[in-house]
């Protein structure tokens, strides 16, 4: 008997939502780090946080958190920038890109692997797609030769990549700045991940320097412990601006005023301990435990981008012997949650993607060290098994 939900909707989410349940976490990558160890004084200012948003009118608060999010991350062009909205959560604005796509007729390249809702959901939004590798991403002749021997009109991609964590640095991004804009290539950035870069990198500035339509959206869900009390900040050319504006008010009025006063005292009170070193020195340290922790088991860490720190595990599962999917029905008799590879690879998981496995790093501080002993031990088990009875272990869950 299977112990999750037979995987029939073949996606992400569907085993996200197992792992919501489940003792030991290491599947979404929601921030669940405590509130409580680390940013008690927001937590002690609810009640003014509250009137705050009440009388603050809600262009101003957008405002305002626009600003304050680009101050966070250095970024000039940001806070330049003024055509920009505020979803509730990125898969809003997601949606709101494919909508805007669909309306033009649009071809859009999207990078592959990469989480498999963007995929999805532009899909449902009835947007053509065309999967791109991260290799010819950082390869400017390739890609130039992708674009146009595909005849895409925009190219969307995630950095850093999850969950490969490939970042696309300062110099590289210029490169695909000066193609895209040259070709008339409309280039989309998913940035939910911006705070594990360890340079800093203003894709705006370059982005308006060369005059190139563009959309970027950004995510503080994955950073902030706020229950999933988050923001999307969206923002676009200004040639795409109305388009893309209509859109979102066919669907928003505005996002939670409360939300966005929140996010801004979390910003201050991370920027107070010293700002995104600070956040990474925790993700350091759960690095740190994992590797430590899974290195003589039969999954291997390999390589870490040396760029970015990243708060997820792109991880080697070919020594077990099992697929990843296998692999993640196994684990769940031990109530850890992981995803597998393969729904990564959105245009190829049928033979992408079998031999990894994902997991995610910033979980509850009490948490996440039981989490990665407790796949310890079900590794552990599984390579003690010898060949017939490892295959015997996994019949009996899959």
């Amino acid at each position: 008997m299977k112990v999750l939900s037979s995987h029939q909707n073949n996606n992400l989410t569907e085993l996200e939502v197992f792992g919501l349940s489940a003792q030991y976490n290491l599947a979404d990558g929601h921030s669940y780090i405590s509130a409580e160890k680390h940013f008690s004084t927001v937590l002690s200012e609810l009640p003014l946080l509250w009137s705050s948003a009440v009388e603050t009118s809600v262009p101003e608060m957008e405002k305002l958190f626009k600003n304050k999010f680009a101050e966070y991350f250095a970024l000039e062009g940001l806070s330049k920038h003024t055509h920009f909205s505020v979803c509730p959560t990125a898969s809003n604005s997601i949606d709101i890109v494919g909508a805007w796509a669909r309306s033009m007729n649009y071809k859009v390249g999207l990078v592959e692997p990469a989480f498999d809702n963007l995929a999805q959901l532009l899909r449902r939004r009835e947007v053509e797609l065309e999967a791109i590798s991260e290799v010819v991403i950082t390869d400017m002749v390739l890609l130039e030769e992708l674009l146009c021997s595909k005849q895409l009109d925009a190219l969307f991609m995630v950095n850093p990549n999850n969950p490969t964590g490939l970042v696309i640095d300062a110099a590289t991004m210029s490169n695909i700045v000066e193609l895209c804009s040259r070709l008339d290539v409309v280039l989309i950035l998913d940035t939910s991940f911006r705070f594990c870069h360890k340079t800093d990198i203003d894709e705006y500035a370059l982005l308006i320097e060369k005059g190139c339509s563009f959309i970027i959206l950004e995510d503080t869900g994955k950073q902030w412990p706020t229950l999933d009390t988050k923001a999307s900040l969206l923002s676009y050319s200004e040639n795409l601006a109305r388009d893309i504006r209509n859109i979102y008010e066919e669907i928003y009025l505005c996002c939670s005023n409360f939300s966005l006063r929140l996010i801004i005292a979390f910003i201050d009170a991370t920027l107070k301990k010293g700002g995104l070193s600070y956040i990474q020195s925790i993700i350091s340290r759960n690095i740190e435990i994992a590797t430590s922790e899974l290195k003589d088991s039969m999954i291997t860490i390999e390589a870490l981008e040396p760029d970015s720190t990243m708060t997820i595990m792109w991880l080697n599962i070919e020594k077990t012997g099992l697929s990843d999917l296998e692999l993640t029905e196994y684990l769940a008799t031990y109530s850890v949650a992981v995803l597998p590879g393969r729904y990564f690879y959105w245009n190829s998981h049928q033979v992408a993607g079998h031999n990894r496995i994902r997991i995610a790093l910033l979980k509850p501080d009490d948490q996440f060290g039981p989490s990665i002993l407790r796949l310890k031990k079900a590794l552990k088990a599984l390579k003690d098994a010898n060949a017939s009875d490892r295959k015997s272990l996994v019949e009996g869950v899959c």
